[in-house]
Protein backbone atom coordinates (compact mmCIF):
# COMPACT_ATOMS: atom_id res chain seq x y z
CA UNK A 1 0.00 0.00 0.00
CA UNK A 2 2.94 2.42 1.07
CA UNK A 3 4.40 1.82 -2.37
CA UNK A 4 0.94 2.53 -4.27
CA UNK A 5 0.27 5.31 -2.22
CA UNK A 6 3.77 7.07 -3.01
CA UNK A 7 2.97 6.62 -6.64
CA UNK A 8 -0.13 8.29 -6.64
CA UNK A 9 1.42 11.27 -4.57
CA UNK A 10 4.21 11.54 -6.93
CA UNK A 11 2.29 11.65 -10.48
CA UNK A 12 -0.03 13.85 -8.68
CA UNK A 13 2.37 16.28 -7.23
CA UNK A 14 -0.53 18.15 -6.16
CA UNK A 15 -2.59 17.70 -2.94
CA UNK A 16 -4.43 14.14 -2.64
CA UNK A 17 -7.36 13.69 -0.62
CA UNK A 18 -7.68 10.78 1.97
CA UNK A 19 -10.90 10.05 0.25
CA UNK A 20 -9.61 9.71 -3.17
CA UNK A 21 -6.40 7.69 -2.08
CA UNK A 22 -8.93 5.10 0.17
CA UNK A 23 -11.56 5.01 -2.67
CA UNK A 24 -8.53 4.17 -5.17
CA UNK A 25 -7.07 1.33 -3.07
CA UNK A 26 -10.32 0.06 -1.80
CA UNK A 27 -9.34 0.53 1.75
CA UNK A 28 -9.98 2.52 4.53
CA UNK A 29 -8.73 6.39 5.26
CA UNK A 30 -7.68 5.26 8.43
CA UNK A 31 -5.72 2.61 6.63
CA UNK A 32 -4.48 5.17 3.99
CA UNK A 33 -3.40 7.76 7.47
CA UNK A 34 -1.51 4.34 8.66
CA UNK A 35 0.44 4.20 5.33
CA UNK A 36 1.26 7.73 5.26
CA UNK A 37 2.88 7.80 8.75
CA UNK A 38 5.02 5.31 7.68
CA UNK A 39 6.23 6.96 4.59
CA UNK A 40 6.80 10.02 6.86
CA UNK A 41 8.73 7.57 8.86
CA UNK A 42 10.65 6.50 6.08
CA UNK A 43 11.56 10.15 5.50
CA UNK A 44 9.47 11.21 2.91
CA UNK A 45 8.25 14.56 2.92
CA UNK A 46 4.76 14.92 3.23
CA UNK A 47 2.15 17.69 4.20
CA UNK A 48 -1.41 16.84 5.75
CA UNK A 49 -3.79 19.49 5.24
CA UNK A 50 -7.58 19.07 6.50
CA UNK A 51 -10.47 18.96 4.00
CA UNK A 52 -7.20 19.49 1.24
CA UNK A 53 -5.52 15.78 1.84
CA UNK A 54 -1.34 15.05 1.11
CA UNK A 55 1.40 16.41 -0.68
CA UNK A 56 4.33 15.06 -1.10
CA UNK A 57 7.44 17.12 -1.59
CA UNK A 58 9.11 15.35 -4.98
CA UNK A 59 12.72 17.39 -3.73
CA UNK A 60 13.67 15.51 -1.43
CA UNK A 61 17.03 13.04 -1.54
CA UNK A 62 15.20 9.63 -0.33
CA UNK A 63 17.29 6.75 -0.93
CA UNK A 64 15.18 3.11 -0.51
CA UNK A 65 13.48 0.04 -2.41
CA UNK A 66 11.09 2.15 -3.97
CA UNK A 67 13.15 5.37 -5.22
CA UNK A 68 14.96 2.73 -7.75
CA UNK A 69 12.70 1.04 -10.36
CA UNK A 70 13.82 -2.13 -8.50
CA UNK A 71 13.96 -5.42 -10.56
CA UNK A 72 16.08 -8.34 -9.88
CA UNK A 73 18.85 -6.26 -11.10
CA UNK A 74 19.16 -4.05 -7.81
CA UNK A 75 19.80 -5.26 -4.24
CA UNK A 76 19.00 -2.15 -1.27
CA UNK A 77 19.71 -2.68 2.15
CA UNK A 78 19.02 0.40 4.34
CA UNK A 79 22.33 -0.13 6.42
CA UNK A 80 25.30 -3.04 5.39
CA UNK A 81 29.19 -3.59 6.77
CA UNK A 82 30.29 -3.08 2.59
CA UNK A 83 27.98 -2.74 -0.15
CA UNK A 84 31.25 -5.08 -1.87
CA UNK A 85 30.79 -7.69 0.94
CA UNK A 86 27.56 -8.09 0.04
CA UNK A 87 27.65 -8.11 -3.23
CA UNK A 88 30.38 -10.87 -3.50
CA UNK A 89 28.28 -12.91 -0.97
CA UNK A 90 24.96 -12.74 -3.44
CA UNK A 91 27.95 -13.56 -6.44
CA UNK A 92 29.33 -16.66 -4.76
CA UNK A 93 25.25 -17.57 -4.71
CA UNK A 94 25.23 -17.19 -8.69
CA UNK A 95 23.59 -13.74 -8.59
CA UNK A 96 23.45 -12.90 -12.51
CA UNK A 97 25.92 -10.01 -13.82
CA UNK A 98 24.84 -6.30 -13.51
CA UNK A 99 23.59 -7.20 -10.11
CA UNK A 100 23.92 -3.74 -8.02
CA UNK A 101 23.84 -3.55 -4.11
CA UNK A 102 23.66 0.04 -2.51
CA UNK A 103 22.41 1.17 1.17
CA UNK A 104 22.25 4.57 2.85
CA UNK A 105 25.03 3.72 5.58
CA UNK A 106 28.37 1.31 5.57
CA UNK A 107 29.83 0.53 8.68
CA UNK A 108 32.95 -1.10 7.61
CA UNK A 109 33.23 0.64 4.06
CA UNK A 110 36.16 -0.16 2.14
CA UNK A 111 38.71 1.51 0.24
CA UNK A 112 42.21 0.78 -1.75
CA UNK A 113 44.76 -0.34 -0.22
CA UNK A 114 43.25 -1.56 3.07
CA UNK A 115 42.05 2.05 3.95
CA UNK A 116 38.72 2.32 5.13
CA UNK A 117 35.68 4.81 3.39
CA UNK A 118 33.82 7.45 5.41
CA UNK A 119 29.84 6.09 4.69
CA UNK A 120 27.34 8.42 7.20
CA UNK A 121 24.24 7.83 6.33
CA UNK A 122 21.96 9.33 4.43
CA UNK A 123 24.20 11.55 2.21
CA UNK A 124 26.41 10.01 -0.12
CA UNK A 125 26.44 6.64 -3.21
CA UNK A 126 27.46 3.43 -1.97
CA UNK A 127 27.02 1.33 -4.93
CA UNK A 128 29.04 -2.33 -5.56
CA UNK A 129 27.53 -4.69 -8.82
CA UNK A 130 28.51 -8.17 -10.15
CA UNK A 131 30.94 -9.04 -13.43
CA UNK A 132 31.74 -11.89 -15.11
CA UNK A 133 33.97 -11.08 -17.03
CA UNK A 134 34.82 -13.53 -20.16
CA UNK A 135 38.83 -12.05 -19.92
CA UNK A 136 42.38 -12.96 -19.25
CA UNK A 137 42.54 -12.74 -15.30
CA UNK A 138 45.62 -10.57 -15.97
CA UNK A 139 43.01 -8.20 -17.94
CA UNK A 140 40.89 -7.56 -14.86
CA UNK A 141 42.41 -4.67 -13.41
CA UNK A 142 41.88 -2.45 -16.84
CA UNK A 143 38.13 -2.75 -15.20
CA UNK A 144 38.99 0.07 -12.51
CA UNK A 145 39.85 2.66 -15.16
CA UNK A 146 36.83 1.43 -17.44
CA UNK A 147 34.72 1.81 -13.94
CA UNK A 148 36.47 5.67 -13.56
CA UNK A 149 34.77 6.36 -17.05
CA UNK A 150 31.08 5.89 -16.23
CA UNK A 151 31.88 7.38 -13.13
CA UNK A 152 33.47 11.19 -14.17
CA UNK A 153 31.15 10.69 -17.08
CA UNK A 154 27.74 10.30 -15.15
CA UNK A 155 29.30 13.18 -12.80
CA UNK A 156 29.19 15.27 -15.81
CA UNK A 157 25.94 14.92 -16.91
CA UNK A 158 23.80 14.51 -13.57
CA UNK A 159 25.78 17.87 -12.54
CA UNK A 160 27.61 19.85 -15.40
CA UNK A 161 30.72 19.80 -13.44
CA UNK A 162 34.10 18.99 -14.92
CA UNK A 163 35.19 15.82 -13.08
CA UNK A 164 38.70 13.78 -13.97
CA UNK A 165 40.09 11.00 -13.03
CA UNK A 166 43.33 10.59 -10.84
CA UNK A 167 45.07 7.32 -11.80
CA UNK A 168 44.30 4.72 -11.06
CA UNK A 169 40.69 5.13 -9.21
CA UNK A 170 40.00 8.61 -7.37
CA UNK A 171 37.36 11.20 -9.46
CA UNK A 172 38.56 15.09 -8.43
CA UNK A 173 36.23 17.80 -9.08
CA UNK A 174 38.33 20.93 -8.31
CA UNK A 175 41.64 19.40 -7.32
CA UNK A 176 39.71 17.44 -4.29
CA UNK A 177 38.02 13.99 -4.12
CA UNK A 178 34.41 13.11 -4.86
CA UNK A 179 34.74 9.23 -5.67
CA UNK A 180 36.79 6.15 -5.57
CA UNK A 181 36.30 3.29 -6.96
CA UNK A 182 37.41 -0.61 -5.69
CA UNK A 183 37.71 -3.40 -7.57
CA UNK A 184 37.92 -6.86 -6.34
CA UNK A 185 38.23 -10.95 -7.97
CA UNK A 186 37.81 -13.72 -6.87
CA UNK A 187 39.68 -16.40 -8.55
CA UNK A 188 40.84 -19.71 -9.25
CA UNK A 189 44.41 -20.97 -10.51
CA UNK A 190 43.09 -20.26 -14.05
CA UNK A 191 39.62 -18.69 -14.04
CA UNK A 192 37.59 -15.44 -13.18
CA UNK A 193 35.35 -17.09 -10.64
CA UNK A 194 33.34 -13.29 -10.49
CA UNK A 195 35.02 -9.74 -9.90
CA UNK A 196 32.96 -7.21 -7.79
CA UNK A 197 33.51 -3.34 -8.09
CA UNK A 198 32.32 -1.04 -5.67
CA UNK A 199 32.15 2.87 -6.25
CA UNK A 200 31.68 5.44 -3.02
CA UNK A 201 30.37 9.24 -4.43
CA UNK A 202 29.98 11.96 -1.99
CA UNK A 203 26.91 13.63 -3.08
CA UNK A 204 25.15 15.73 -0.45
CA UNK A 205 27.75 15.58 2.38
CA UNK A 206 28.66 18.86 3.39
CA UNK A 207 31.45 18.36 6.15
CA UNK A 208 34.50 16.03 6.35
CA UNK A 209 36.20 14.59 9.64
CA UNK A 210 40.27 14.64 10.09
CA UNK A 211 43.09 14.30 7.20
CA UNK A 212 40.15 13.55 4.32
CA UNK A 213 38.95 17.21 5.09
CA UNK A 214 41.37 18.43 3.85
CA UNK A 215 41.15 16.36 -0.11
CA UNK A 216 37.54 15.93 -0.19
CA UNK A 217 34.62 17.47 -1.64
CA UNK A 218 30.78 16.39 -2.85
CA UNK A 219 28.75 17.38 -5.46
CA UNK A 220 27.13 19.58 -3.33
CA UNK A 221 29.76 21.45 -2.16
CA UNK A 222 30.92 21.76 -5.15
CA UNK A 223 27.28 23.12 -7.23
CA UNK A 224 25.72 24.09 -4.55
CA UNK A 225 22.79 21.79 -4.91
CA UNK A 226 21.09 19.13 -3.23
CA UNK A 227 20.92 15.78 -5.95
CA UNK A 228 19.05 12.91 -5.60
CA UNK A 229 20.73 9.49 -5.45
CA UNK A 230 18.96 7.37 -6.47
CA UNK A 231 18.59 9.20 -9.94
CA UNK A 232 22.57 9.08 -9.81
CA UNK A 233 22.61 5.29 -9.13
CA UNK A 234 20.34 5.05 -12.36
CA UNK A 235 22.48 7.05 -14.71
CA UNK A 236 25.67 5.51 -12.80
CA UNK A 237 23.96 1.95 -13.85
CA UNK A 238 23.66 3.04 -17.51
CA UNK A 239 26.99 3.94 -17.87
CA UNK A 240 28.48 1.07 -16.14
CA UNK A 241 26.65 -1.35 -18.24
CA UNK A 242 27.56 1.05 -21.88
CA UNK A 243 31.10 0.88 -21.13
CA UNK A 244 31.37 -2.19 -19.49
CA UNK A 245 30.12 -3.49 -22.63
CA UNK A 246 32.58 -2.00 -24.66
CA UNK A 247 35.37 -3.25 -22.34
CA UNK A 248 34.28 -6.74 -22.95
CA UNK A 249 33.36 -6.39 -26.32
CA UNK A 250 36.69 -4.50 -27.59
CA UNK A 251 39.49 -4.36 -25.01
CA UNK A 252 40.58 -1.50 -23.01
CA UNK A 253 42.10 0.17 -25.90
CA UNK A 254 38.64 1.09 -27.11
CA UNK A 255 38.39 2.77 -24.55
CA UNK A 256 42.12 4.50 -23.73
CA UNK A 257 41.53 7.48 -25.82
CA UNK A 258 38.64 8.20 -23.77
CA UNK A 259 40.09 7.55 -20.43
CA UNK A 260 42.91 9.68 -21.29
CA UNK A 261 41.21 12.52 -22.05
CA UNK A 262 39.99 12.67 -18.33
CA UNK A 263 43.27 11.58 -16.62
CA UNK A 264 44.28 14.63 -14.73
CA UNK A 265 47.90 12.85 -14.22
CA UNK A 266 48.86 12.92 -17.69
CA UNK A 267 51.27 15.72 -18.40
CA UNK A 268 52.20 15.97 -14.45
CA UNK A 269 54.99 15.42 -11.75
CA UNK A 270 54.20 12.27 -10.34
CA UNK A 271 55.24 9.68 -7.57
CA UNK A 272 54.39 6.05 -7.22
CA UNK A 273 55.60 2.84 -5.51
CA UNK A 274 56.27 0.10 -7.93
CA UNK A 275 57.61 -3.52 -6.42
CA UNK A 276 58.38 -1.50 -3.67
CA UNK A 277 60.35 1.19 -4.94
CA UNK A 278 59.63 4.91 -5.24
CA UNK A 279 59.02 5.79 -8.98
CA UNK A 280 59.16 9.83 -10.14
CA UNK A 281 58.98 11.40 -12.97
CA UNK A 282 56.36 12.77 -15.59
CA UNK A 283 52.81 10.73 -16.36
CA UNK A 284 53.60 10.40 -20.19
CA UNK A 285 50.92 8.42 -20.87
CA UNK A 286 48.30 5.57 -20.56
CA UNK A 287 48.94 1.86 -21.61
CA UNK A 288 46.73 -0.52 -23.88
CA UNK A 289 46.33 -2.52 -20.59
CA UNK A 290 45.52 0.79 -18.48
CA UNK A 291 48.85 1.02 -16.66
CA UNK A 292 50.32 4.43 -16.09
CA UNK A 293 53.46 5.27 -18.06
CA UNK A 294 55.74 7.23 -16.42
CA UNK A 295 58.69 9.00 -17.97
CA UNK A 296 61.78 8.79 -15.37
CA UNK A 297 65.26 10.13 -16.05
CA UNK A 298 66.23 6.47 -16.96
CA UNK A 299 63.51 5.81 -18.83
CA UNK A 300 60.06 4.81 -19.18
CA UNK A 301 58.55 2.71 -16.59
CA UNK A 302 54.96 1.11 -16.35
CA UNK A 303 53.02 1.17 -13.20
CA UNK A 304 50.38 -1.33 -12.82
CA UNK A 305 49.07 -1.27 -9.46
CA UNK A 306 49.06 0.72 -6.34
CA UNK A 307 48.55 5.02 -6.80
CA UNK A 308 50.38 7.79 -7.65
CA UNK A 309 50.73 11.05 -6.42
CA UNK A 310 50.61 13.82 -7.88
CA UNK A 311 53.14 16.78 -7.76
CA UNK A 312 51.00 20.56 -6.42
CA UNK A 313 52.75 24.15 -6.70
CA UNK A 314 53.90 23.47 -3.16
CA UNK A 315 56.00 20.65 -4.24
CA UNK A 316 54.46 18.44 -2.21
CA UNK A 317 53.18 15.07 -3.74
CA UNK A 318 49.17 14.49 -2.88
Amino acid sequence: MKDRILNILKQRNDYVSGQELADTLGVSRTAVWKAVTALKNDGYNITSVSRLGYLLDTSCDILNKWEIDFTDDFYFEDEVTSTSDLAKKFAAEGKKEFFFVTCNRQTAGKGRLGRTWSSPRGMNIYLSMIFYPDTDIRDVAQITPVMGIAAARTIEQVTGLDAGIKWPNDIIINGRKAAGILTEMQAEVDRILFVVAGIGINVNQTVFDGEIAKKATSLRLESGRIYKRAEIIKKLAENIKKYYGIFIKSGFPALKDEYKTLCINLGREVCATYRGERVTGTAADISDRGELIIKTDSGFVPISGGEASLRNINNEYI
